[in-house]
């Protein structure tokens, strides 16, 4: 079995099938967990987008936030989880290959005469789409003001670069439970017909579907309920289309944080559709630490790749680095499965991805995707045997990098381990981890182990006061699966802590 079709069926560590996906000779390398970069070497800003194909060419949209400059330069998690958006501009790029992009222009400011006028309106949820009555394309997007109302703002313009210039704010859409939308995206149909996919604006529970008006695009028409979620409601929300069915995709109320995913099929676009199953592999680290943003469908010569394309908005959660996180979809039938890649190659011109050299095989390894104070974190598992009966594990806000870090306090005689079982192609890998301890621990130790060979560990001798790489080299895989970990013996006072553990192919 390839190296590609191993990593395919991580899914039978967690109950479910193995899954092949196309492999991607040719591609080009997509690396999630930095701040990418276009083809002149600036930072792209691009959050809360959308993506439209001009011919042959993609152009990506999305907003640039005053705190996304400010965050990219100078990560800091305490400041982040204070911010609040500031809107800057929406920004266009431009690609053959989903890959490289190219930076066309920021091409709707703040300040900009008519609706943007006003510097602390929110501005995001947005995408654009091409009217052939008019010749004009057409971007609409969540608008929010004291002074100038709110409901989805459009503007035109003659190219896909624009500038695009403000026609008119919505304030209603029909037959929906609030005035506008929660969270929104935009979805071509394959007779490029344009719809909006969207939750009602509050609670949002309620998921809809609403055409454009044909005659311009300059009007959402009455929406058709598809769906009614449990308390917690829905954002994120997003529509692709595979072999037929229309797949409407949400994650779950966090805010700014990152989620599960979930989504329900139909094979007609206004429903009905299947209950909402949460889609697999989202799970174990929260989409990658990332919530729900716009599907890319990649249509190549050999097949055809869906992509999540995922919002971490660091700058205001600060979990983490980078602000997108794109990753393959493959399917089993109707099922979808999330790949959580740090790293894949893909080729759009055939429409294939593998996993990328580089991949880090560990899920959730910064220990980011739970938001909030847990004494089990996602991804991993932890036991603990304690005179005190307490439960040593949580993740902490003392993190060497986003907000989160898992650390064991010991409370009284206490032995306690966290661990993850990996499956993976055979080879040889290099386990890496930083870690900080008190020492004068009976046992503590960073291990590989179930590889096929004896186990790999490295002890923590003594006192670790600052955040401390170690480094495991040398781990040769033969069983297609490893499991690794950290345990610790300890008595009250002594605590060990961990952040950032990565498992990559040597």
């Amino acid at each position: 079995m390839t190296d590609f079709l191993r990593l395919a069926c991580l899914s039978l560590a967690i109950g479910g099938s193995c899954l092949v996906p196309q492999a991607a000779a040719g591609g080009q390398t997509i690396r999630n967990g930095i701040f990418w970069k276009d083809t002149a070497g600036t930072p792209i800003f691009s959050q809360g987008g959308g993506m439209l194909k001009v011919g042959d060419k993609h152009y990506w949209y999305g907003v640039k936030y005053a705190e996304a400059v400010s965050y990219a330069n100078a990560p800091n998690p305490a400041t982040a989880a204070r911010a609040s958006p500031h809107f800057a501009a929406v920004t266009a790029y431009s690609s053959m290959d989903l890959v490289n992009w190219t930076f066309e222009g920021e091409v709707m400011k703040a300040g900009q005469p008519g609706k943007l006028a006003d510097a602390n309106a929110w501005v995001g949820r947005m995408g654009v789409v091409y009217n052939a009555r008019t010749r004009k394309y057409v971007l609409l997007t969540q608008y929010g003001s004291k002074s100038g109302g709110a409901g989805v703002l459009f503007a035109t313009s003659d190219t896909p670069t624009g500038p695009f210039v403000v026609e008119r704010l919505q304030a209603r859409i029909g037959n929906v439970a609030s005035p506008t939308s929660g969270d929104q995206t935009v979805f071509i149909d394959d007779d490029g017909q344009p719809y909006l996919i969207f939750s009602n604006n509050g609670d949002r529970r309620r998921l809809y579907v609403a055409p454009l008006r044909t005659a311009d695009y300059l009007e959402v028409e009455p929406a058709t309920q598809v769906y009614h979620a449990p308390a917690g409601g829905r954002e994120g929300n997003a529509m692709f289309k595979y072999q037929g069915l229309y797949y409407f995709c949400s994650s779950d109320l966090h805010g700014w944080n990152a989620s599960r995913s979930y989504c329900m099929t139909s094979s007609r676009v206004t429903g009905p559709y299947t209950p909402e199953k949460l889609i697999a592999g989202t799970d174990a680290d929260f989409s990658h630490v990332s919530q729900n943003g716009f599907f890319i469908p990649v249509h190549g010569k050999s097949g055809t790749t869906i992509l999540y394309a995922g919002d971490r908005w660091s700058n205001f959660a600060g979990n983490g680095h980078g602000y997108n996180i794109w990753v393959p979809l493959s399917f089993k039938g109707a099922e979808p499965r999330f790949h959580s890649l740090s790293e894949f190659t893909l080729d759009a011109a055939n429409g294939s991805w593998s996993v990328g050299k580089g991949n880090n095989y560990v899920l959730n390894p910064g220990f980011e995707a739970d938001r909030v104070r847990q004494t089990g974190v996602a991804g991993w598992v932890s036991s603990w045997t304690s005179l005190k009966g307490d439960a040593p594990f949580m993740n902490t806000q003392d993190a060497r990098s986003g907000r989160w870090a898992l650390t064991l306090r010991h409370g009284g005689e206490t032995m306690g381990s966290a661990i993850q079982d990996i499956v993976l192609p055979n080879g040889v890998y290099t386990l890496k981890a930083w870690v900080k301890s008190s020492g004068g621990q009976r046992v503590a130790r960073l291990y590989a182990s179930g590889h096929g060979g004896a186990e790999i560990a490295q002890a923590l001798a003594g006192p670790i006061g600052k955040w401390t790489e170690l480094t495991l080299p040398g781990i040769r895989v033969d069983s297609g699966a490893v499991q690794v970990g950290v345990y610790s013996e300890g008595k009250d006072g002594d605590w060990l802590a961990l952040d950032d553990v990565s498992l990559v192919r040597e």
